[in-house]
Parts: C-alpha cells; structure tokens; sequence
C-alpha cells in the first residue's frame, strides 16, 4: 500500500492486508464531500433542478431579438456560468458544479435535436446524424483532452467549459436541418 510508509499500518484491513490511516479515513472523507456537495446545490438556488434550462432558454429568446452578429448560445452560457459562479463565491467546487449544470443543458438539446434529425426519416440525415456523432465524440474527447494532463483544480473546469463549447457546436450542427426554414434540406432522391 502507498500510505504504509509514511503512515504505518492501522490494523488489519479487507482479507487479512494491512490497513493504512488514509483507508480507513478516504472514504469518511468522500462521504462528507458528497454532503457539503448537496449543501452547495442547496444554497445555490443556480443549481436547483432544470435552473440551467430555464435561464439558458430565458437568455435565447431575449437574443434572438436582438442584433445578429453575437453568439448568443455562448454568451447565454457563459452567463449563466458567470451568475452560478458568483452564486457559489467563485469558488473551484461551484465553478465546477456550475459549469457542469451548463454542460447538461447543451448535452440535453444536443441529444433532442439529433433525435429530431432522425425523425425527419431521411436516410441520408439519419446516416450523416450517426456518422457525423461518432466523429464529433471523438473530436470532442480529443480536443479536451489536453485539459486532463496537468494536475491542478481548475483543469477540471476547464475540461468541462472545453466539452460546453463543442457540445454547443454540435447542437448548432444539428440545428442546420430543423425548423421551419432549415439551412440545408436534402434533395429528394
């Protein structure tokens, strides 16, 4: 065990092995993060449940009556982020909490519009949809990467605002082939 050094051993342990402080006290430890983790969801009213949608969706519709030239999905986020964050006093836990409320919020309209993209009942959509989804994880999974190779507690973060913007870009992709209007609408074969 690493800790058996620096610590000692405790007594023994699961079948028979020595077992260090760290443990014995890691999980008490993990327990206690959980509960300070939905006391922080508590005092932040940012992260009560479908907060994320509500304000996102709120900041959508008041931009889209404003000028073009904006990226209204990233700075709807963004200032979500922003508001959850000052909630939370800036600190890593809430910036972390937060940014992962925003995260959903895009998983979830990602996901809806892929499936409205199959709904369409072209093959070609639905085959692109399939493809394109497989390439974008990966795309995803490698660009953010990067932000897991450092230690420290703003990588984390940092991370999860790497998988908001291209999950956001993602939902902008799909978005091309629904509406009333849609930018590209397939030929018909």
């Amino acid at each position: 065990m690493a800790f058996e050094r620096s610590l000692g051993l405790m007594g023994p342990g699961m079948k028979g092995r020595g077992c260090s402080f760290m443990d014995r006290v890691l999980p008490v430890i993990f327990l206690l993060l959980l509960g300070v983790s939905a006391a922080a969801a508590v005092e932040n009213p940012w992260l009560a449940e479908g907060e994320a949608k509500a304000r996102i969706e709120v900041c959508l519709v008041a931009a889209s009556g404003e000028e073009e030239g904006g990226d209204a999905p990233t700075q709807c986020s963004d200032a979500y982020f922003t508001g959850c964050a000052e909630a939370g006093d800036w600190t890593t836990h809430a910036m972390n909490q937060c940014q992962g409320a925003a995260l959903g919020y895009w998983e979830g309209v990602a996901k809806a519009r892929e499936q409205a993209v199959f709904d369409i009942e072209d093959q070609r959509l639905t085959d692109y949809a399939e493809v394109s989804g497989i390439a974008w994880a990966r795309y995803r999974e490698a660009r953010c990467q990067r932000f897991l190779l450092p230690m420290g507690t703003m990588y984390l973060q940092m991370y999860a605002a790497c998988l908001t913007e291209t999950t956001m870009e993602r939902a902008a992709d799909l978005a091309d082939f629904l509406g009333d209007e849609p930018l590209i609408v397939p030929e018909p074969e």
